[in-house]
């Protein structure tokens, strides 16, 4: 008949290899869309703090490319580079007119969560602090060979347009 600490021990281990290879298993998809979405928001947050272009940086809406494509796909972030220098050489708005990740002329959140939600979306609500106005953008995430990246942004407040939307729209003429 078999000792019973052994039995016991051999029980223990296998219940604790049950328990722990979940946490070592690969990241859920899920998980890596919204990491990407939450490192968008951890590089670009010092937007609601301040517009100090000298000590901050460049805006999102202002990166260059390389930047951009860190986060968005390249079709996303082709856009994003051509609208930006729509604005810098006519010195007016072009297309965007607006921080995309805040939805806002003026950045602010206050509560700000991202979540996964089904079909590869990832949700981010968040409040705007002056008016209590609840604010929910769906990222929209697309799988490439080096990750996931972000597709689109569909903003639910504003006719339920999409970045790519907005960005798609024909620029004005510019003097060459």
């Amino acid at each position: 008949m078999p000792s019973t600490v052994p039995s016991r021990a051999l029980c223990a281990i296998s219940f604790a290899l049950v328990c722990i290879s979940p946490s070592t298993a690969a990241p859920r998809e899920s998980d890596e869309q919204v990491a990407i979405v939450g490192s968008l928001y951890k590089t670009f947050a010092w937007q609601v703090l301040s517009s100090s272009i000298n000590v901050f940086g460049k805006p999102l809406a202002q990166q260059a490319s390389s930047v951009l494509r860190r986060y968005f796909d390249q079709e996303l972030a082709s856009l994003l580079v051509k609208d930006g220098h729509c604005a810098e050489k006519t010195g007016e708005i072009c297309n965007l007119d607006f921080d995309p990740i805040f939805a806002s002329q003026d950045p602010a959140a206050v509560d700000l969560t991202i979540r996964p939600m089904p079909k590869d979306i990832v949700a981010v609500e968040f409040t705007y602090p002056s008016s209590g106005e609840k604010v929910r953008l769906e990222y929209r995430m697309t799988r490439r060979e080096n990750g996931w990246l972000i597709d689109d942004i569909q903003y639910s407040g504003m006719s339920n347009n999409s970045l790519k939307q907005l960005l798609t729209r024909k620029l004005p003429p510019s003097d060459e």
